[in-house]
């Protein structure tokens, strides 16, 4: 990937987050993970990273909150000096339908998904400028662009991914001028931990929704990842990358 990068990824101690930071280890990268809660998990998370990458560090910030998604970047430029790519992945699932769906948890779903782009990007983006250099890869969702039946029904989640998407298509037309590329990744159906309280015969309904007829895993999510942010794809911003073995393929 040649030189040493500084990259920034949000909710990077499990499931897709850590594995996108341990790719960019072993890349060379130079890797900031971040985490809200569960110290001992992302301690683990940055002992696997640090075996790949040495200078790598762990920051503890709950990005949904503006001051600390400020903090968390003001830290790692000031650990840095620089960050060379931002990756948004931090933001909780909910899956329940929206007229079980509390005030609260609307908001809380607008503000962990949404939000915390907002602010991230908000924050990160005048040092990108500075250096007229960067890049920031958006997290979307299985119901950022279409709203599927049989599967997971999560409106509130879909709903703050799809105001990711609208950002990330805005930003990169904002920031071309400052040779800062920023586009998306749209997982579909993912081997993670976020599944695993669904009984079998349910995960066997989902996989048969998918031509491939099988779950996607955080490896290949992380390539995507990778790919968008490799010289390959020097010419690609503004995209929305969907990884979901022709889930959304029109019948």
């Amino acid at each position: 990937m040649g030189e040493k990068r500084v990259v920034l990824v949000t909710g990077s101690t499990r499931g897709v987050g850590r594995r996108i930071a341990e790719r960019f280890a072993e890349a060379g990268a130079a890797v900031a993970l971040n985490y809200q809660s569960q110290l001992e998990t992302a301690r683990a998370a940055l002992a696997s990273v640090q075996e790949l990458s040495p200078s790598s560090l762990l920051y503890q910030a709950d990005v949904s909150s503006a001051p600390a998604a400020e903090g968390l970047i003001r830290s790692v430029i000031d650990d840095f000096g620089q960050i060379d790519l931002l990756v948004n992945n931090a933001g909780p699932l909910l899956v329940k339908p929206l007229g079980e769906t509390s005030p609260d948890e609307w908001a809380w779903m607008l503000g962990a998904n949404l939000s915390s782009v907002f602010y991230c990007c908000r924050f990160g983006l005048p040092f990108m400028r500075e250096r007229k250099r960067g890049q920031i890869v958006n997290m979307g969702c299985l119901h950022g662009e279409i709203a599927p039946g049989g599967l997971p029904n999560s409106p509130a989640y879909g709903i703050a991914k799809t105001g990711v998407l609208m950002l990330t298509r805005m930003l990169a037309r904002s920031e071309a001028k400052y040779n800062i590329r920023v586009n998306a990744v749209n997982p579909g159906l993912i081997e993670t931990d976020d599944y695993q309280h669904y009984s079998e015969e349910v995960r066997a309904q989902w996989r048969k929704r998918v031509p491939q007829k099988r779950f996607g895993t955080p490896d290949e999510i992380a390539d995507a990842v990778l790919f968008l942010t490799s010289d390959r794809a020097a010419y690609i911003t503004g995209a929305v990358l969907p990884v979901h073995g022709g889930l959304w393929v029109p019948e």
